[in-house]
């Protein structure tokens, strides 16, 4: 039996291991034969994808028989509860069933509707977790963040998920002008381009048409490390910008003139 009240330890403690279970299915089947298909949104879901969903869902239930659960591949479960988990088995699922490590497992957490808690984990990449409640933040890997008081605002790397849809989108012309800086862009997206830009690796991320499953899991984190989020769409969370906090009023600029 578990209180009402989740604190940040209990949730990084609980995701911490689920998702060292569903990471341990990930590695086994990664680069292996599975079954794959697309969905009826034209996006890939492999049955990888089914059972980490059905793993972390079973250790939620049993944990915490009274929440709610939003996840990627299965119907909601919808409980008389303010606490909602967010799930997303493997972010970057495009990569993972093409082999490439790019990919990851999201896990978070929802208090009457607002993200508290949240985590991801990159098996591929030496099976870095972390976690974060928007203030603290927890890892099993030292986080080789920049120092975000430096003065230095230029851009030598940005990243998206999805060049085409960025070039085919409102924001093609101002993502062409920020490329111009003497830049470089590369499509290291999903949970992946988040975690190069948070461990000081990228400059920015540019990621459109995003799901909550897709970056709630994240929020936590980016805010516990300092970093920027820019909102480009009135819907929050839809299409946005995670970037080093330097550089907040030159993206400001070009984007939200």
């Amino acid at each position: 039996m578990h209180n009402d009240e989740i604190s940040f330890d209990e949730f990084a403690s609980f995701a911490e291991s689920i998702t060292e279970k569903a990471s341990e299915i990930a590695l086994v089947k990664f680069n292996k034969n599975f079954s794959k298909w697309n969905k009826l949104d034209g996006t890939v879901v492999t049955e990888v994808d089914l059972e980490i969903e059905t793993l972390i869902r079973g250790e939620i239930i049993s944990t915490y028989p009274k929440h709610s659960i939003h996840g990627e591949e299965e119907e909601d479960l919808v409980n008389d509860s303010d606490y909602r988990w967010i799930v997303d088995p493997i972010d970057g699922t495009l990569n993972f069933a093409a082999g490439i490590p790019f990919y990851g497992i999201l896990l978070g957490l929802c208090y009457k509707e607002e993200i508290i808690y949240g985590s991801y984990r990159l098996p591929s990449y030496n099976n870095i977790f972390v976690a974060g409640d928007g203030t603290a933040c927890f890892s099993n890997a030292i986080l080789p963040t920049k120092d975000l008081s430096v003065t230095d605002t230029a851009v030598s790397l940005l990243l998206t998920t999805d060049e085409d849809r960025v070039s085919r989108s409102r924001y093609a012309e101002m993502w062409n002008k920020l490329k111009t800086d003497k830049s470089i862009s590369r499509s290291w997206g999903d949970c992946f381009g988040y975690h190069m830009v948070l461990t000081g690796k990228a400059d920015a991320m540019l990621d459109l048409d995003l799901k909550e499953c897709d970056i709630l899991p994240i929020i936590p984190v980016i805010e516990a490390l300092g970093f920027s989020i820019i909102n480009l769409s009135t819907t929050k969370n839809k299409d946005l910008i995670v970037c080093n906090p330097q550089l907040r009023e030159k993206i400001l600029k070009i984007f939200c003139q």
